[in-house]
């Protein structure tokens, strides 16, 4: 256990090897940001924790780990985003900040020894220590600040589309050791394959499968709506393969395992079988509904109806998800809350997380959760009670592979000052931070905190 007098918590940064492309499109406020860390803070503790990094952009359609690749490659990202090292360097190396980097489930190679020495090189500005503390294992970072204990963690350990089998990457990192063949002893979790095999190829056509929340199970069919017709017929036949594949897969035993640990009674993963039952359902349905159009355009039907029937099918699929996604309400549950207070009943104050890229503050019986959200691009879906004009207009500017986006940049910030501890979610804005959430911790129970007295630093 560590105790830190302060605490900033980043997550899902995506950096990748690309520059003002892609997912992350943020060098310059990034860099701001970690200059400011430096400038405002002392005994602080900065944690990346999780997908700073990002390999799935530019990785192998196999899925299959390489090791001299992924060095290459975390060269490729660090020389994209020399600013943004160049800041972070910095605060690995003042003697008043300390920096952790948790690994996620797009940055998994973190595990391994070449990647990190890479990273290492860029990082440390002499020889007499290694200025980065590495949390690779599929571990969490307990810390008591204060009396209060927090625990930090990315949370694709709950997520069983996308978990890591770290079991399997240490396999991996000892057979290289010992150079004994490791190509088939890991494979990327399902998420990613899908990821590698197919999105990546269609990410240029249609970016905003990056970038449109929320990105969950019960999203991608809603997605396929609108891809499927519009990309080539290999192409959709290959895509709903990958599809099938992805939903195959059933429960995984090691993220299974540790929820039976956290709490043995209780099946965690609801929201992940009503993600399958709709990805099931609609798989079947739109198998029928093709049989049933393409018998249609046999017999003569316009193009231009067929089209126009699949448009109002997306229409109603993303109006409905629409209506009740609370995604972007930093104050409302969301899939992480059983979760995280069955961690919280463990003992722990404050559970932290990554992963989602929604930015949550909500307090779970007397514990607190937050999610420290993402520096990506991101976008919205339209209010469900727009008419079918716009919402028609909408549609056809996915389908050209159009949609705006905006940064929502959020960290959390913890502070022990004086015997009290305060937490808070904070927004990047102009150069300063703005506080969308703030809490103080006394008699071992979060109360709201005051937005206007809050003192950084």
């Amino acid at each position: 256990m560590w105790f830190p007098e302060e605490v900033i918590v980043v997550s899902d940064l995506h950096l990748a090897a690309e520059r003002d492309r892609g997912f992350f499109k943020a060098d310059e406020q990034l860099a701001e940001f970690f200059n400011w860390i430096r400038e405002n803070s002392r005994r602080c503790h900065l944690f990346l924790n999780g997908d700073v990094f990002d390999f799935l952009v530019h990785g192998k359609d196999t899925g299959v780990l390489d090791i001299k690749q992924a060095a290459t490659d975390a060269e490729a990202i660090i020389e994209n985003h020399a600013d943004v090292i160049r800041s972070l360097k910095a605060i690995a190396n003042s003697p008043e900040h300390k920096l952790t980097i948790i690994s996620g489930n797009h940055d998994p190679e973190l595990t391994l020894p070449s990647v990190q020495r890479v990273i290492e090189q860029h990082l440390n500005s002499s020889c007499s220590h290694c200025p980065v503390r590495w949390l690779t294992n599929g571990e969490g970072a307990l810390l008591e600040i204060g009396n209060a204990k927090v625990l930090i963690e990315h949370g694709d350990q709950y997520d069983t589309w996308n978990w890591i089998d770290h079991e399997k990457l240490r396999r991996v990192v000892c057979l290289a050791s010992r150079n004994v063949d490791y190509a088939n002893e890991y494979q990327p979790p399902p998420g990613s394959v899908l990821v590698l095999k197919r999105f990546n190829r269609i990410r240029e056509q249609f970016p905003w499968l990056q970038t449109l929340q929320p990105l969950s199970g019960a999203f991608l069919p809603l997605a396929l709506e609108v891809i499927l017709p519009n990309v080539e017929r290999e192409e959709r036949s290959e895509l709903l393969a990958a599809v099938e594949e992805f939903r195959s897969y059933g429960s995984r035993a090691l993220s299974d395992d540790l929820q039976k640990i956290l709490k043995p009674n209780r099946d965690y993963w609801d929201d992940r079988n009503e993600d399958a039952r709709v990805l099931s359902q609609w798989l079947a349905d739109y198998d029928n509904r093709e049989d049933v159009w393409a018998a249609q355009m046999k017999k003569g039907w316009a193009r231009r109806t067929v089209a126009y029937l699949r448009r109002k099918t997306s229409q109603a699929l993303l109006s409905r998800l629409s209506k009740r996604t609370t995604y972007f309400d930093v104050t409302a549950h969301d899939e992480n809350y059983e979760v995280a207070g069955t961690l919280l009943s463990k003992g722990t104050d404050l559970v932290i997380h990554g992963h989602t890229h929604a930015a949550k503050a909500y307090q779970v019986n007397k514990g607190l959760y937050f999610n420290s959200g993402t520096w990506v691009e991101l976008s919205e879906l339209p209010d469900y009670k727009w008419s079918d004009r716009k919402w028609t207009t909408y549609l056809e500017d996915l389908e050209k592979g159009m949609t705006d986006t905006f940064k929502r940049p959020t960290f959390i910030h913890i502070l022990h000052r004086k015997g009290n501890v305060s937490a808070g979610l904070f927004e990047w804005e102009n150069k300063t931070p703005v506080p969308r959430s703030t809490w103080s911790f006394q008699n071992h129970e979060w109360g709201k905190g005051d937005d206007t007295t809050w003192a950084l630093g």
